[in-house]
């Protein structure tokens, strides 16, 4: 499906974009030099006992449908370390709906982060089979992956992050992989169907009760800077699970990147996708959500935005627009490039309808940009504050208008980097 070009009464005649200026946020963390180092190290620094119960047993390793770094690195080396202690090990997919909900879509997702029978040598084993492990006091289910449930045991690996919906001392992170990933489609709709407002309370019976019925043999966690590099990761036993699901996301919180400045007029995010965050762009950031009842948790981290101008979807995203719904207006390349299976099957997967709303999109990049400038509710729209970020993980090299200048100064941990310069759209009216 092509959509048109829109023949509208023009309103941004008058706008001319102001200067804009290279900046860069400066954040305190320290990352890890060789996270797979660490990970092995950590891996041998384990209980004798649980080492010694994988042996000959057939171990299933949960893969995620997050990019992190190092990610086929560091499943390559749980892979590699399980055989070393003559384990039978094998990964499957744990990503809930994503990917079209399909075991070979779910399959394909992985080959793109390089996670392949080929790379990790161990198979790699997809089906949107699952299997109810237990049964709740109120009827609740809790389900887990067939080929998971038929191993001996597993591994749980995945990024502890904040989540895009709710506030709780559990988000996402190794309890939702379990509940939601672990899932697959079935697992996924159930659990979302209870609604946020009791999402964290149900993320640690719904495990508590997955753990009393499936081997988790141990669990890997770890966190991201700002720089979108691990700066935190944690081979985990399982009598510490909570404990340190807890503690590895009180970390994620304190040093999760944001946007130092307090207003923005126009925020562009070039590009969003399901890697980049469950929501496409992380509300953590643009404190946007479209739960009512978690509004006010997310504004009071984000900055005042008035206008949101989406203008591309990653390529591993596959067209899943999923977040565009809450953006105000979306470039003709954005438009063009939605998937209607995948972002549907995820957005009624998770009951977020809004998130796969199509909003206003303009005929080009500059149209967009220009249209979000001119209802922005600004007496001189030429002095119009604007941010511009790749996305909602990569915040320590931004784009600001030369009238943020002022506010930028106030900033000991913002400095600009350039010389004003205007922005130079092709023959097509895009940025690139």
């Amino acid at each position: 499906m092509q959509f048109p070009k829109v023949d509208k009464i023009p309103l941004t005649d008058h706008i001319v974009l102001p200067e804009m200026v290279k900046v860069r946020q400066h954040f305190a963390y320290e990352d890890l030099a060789d996270p797979v180092a660490t990970l092995k190290e950590q891996m041998l620094a384990l209980d004798p006992a649980t080492i010694a119960s994988v042996k000959d047993k057939r171990i299933g390793i949960s893969a995620g449908s997050r990019g992190v770094p190092f990610y086929k690195e560091m499943m390559r080396a749980i892979c590699d370390q399980l055989k070393a202690w003559g384990a039978k090990p094998f990964v499957f997919p744990a990503m809930g709906s994503h990917a079209g909900a399909t075991g070979e879509g779910q399959k394909e997702h992985l080959k793109q982060f390089g996670i392949s029978e080929e790379y990790l040598e161990v198979p790699v084993l997809s089906s949107m089979e699952v299997v109810c492990v237990a049964t709740l006091d109120d009827g609740f289910p809790v389900y887990c992956d067939k080929y998971a449930y038929e191993a001996d045991g597993i591994i749980l690996f995945n990024k502890v992050k904040p989540h895009t919906h709710f506030k709780y001392d559990h988000e996402s992170g190794l309890l939702k992989m379990i509940c939601i990933g672990v899932g697959k489609h079935i697992g996924c709709s159930t659990f979302h169907s209870a609604g946020y407002d009791n999402f964290g309370p149900n993320l640690e019976r719904v495990s508590k009760a997955f753990l009393e019925h499936v081997n988790v043999v141990f669990s890997v966690g770890l966190t991201q800077s700002p720089s979108d590099k691990i700066n935190h990761l944690e081979v985990i036993p399982t009598d510490k699970f909570f404990e340190r699901d807890a503690a590895l996301q009180a970390m994620a919180k304190a040093e999760m990147p944001k946007l130092k400045l307090p207003r923005i007029d126009v925020l562009i995010i070039d590009e969003i996708g399901k890697e980049i965050s469950g929501a496409g762009m992380d509300p953590n950031v643009t404190g946007r959500t479209e739960r009512y009842s978690q509004l006010a948790g997310f504004h009071a981290i984000a900055p005042d935005i008035e206008k949101i101008v989406l203008l591309d979807i990653t390529e591993k995203s596959h067209g899943a627009a999923v977040g565009c719904g809450v953006a105000d207006i979306v470039s003709y390349r954005f438009v063009n490039k939605f998937n209607f299976s995948f972002t549907y099957t995820n957005i009624i997967a998770a009951k977020s309808f809004q998130m796969g709303a199509i909003p206003l999109y303009g005929n080009s990049d500059e149209d967009a940009i220009k249209m979000a400038c001119a209802h922005s509710f600004l007496k001189d729209p030429n002095e119009v504050k604007i941010v511009r970020i790749k996305n909602t993980l990569m915040l320590e090299e931004i784009e600001c208008s030369v009238p943020l200048l002022e506010e930028i100064a106030k900033h000991d941990d913002m400095e600009v980097v350039s010389d004003p310069y205007h922005w130079e759209f092709n023959e097509e009216g895009n940025l690139w």
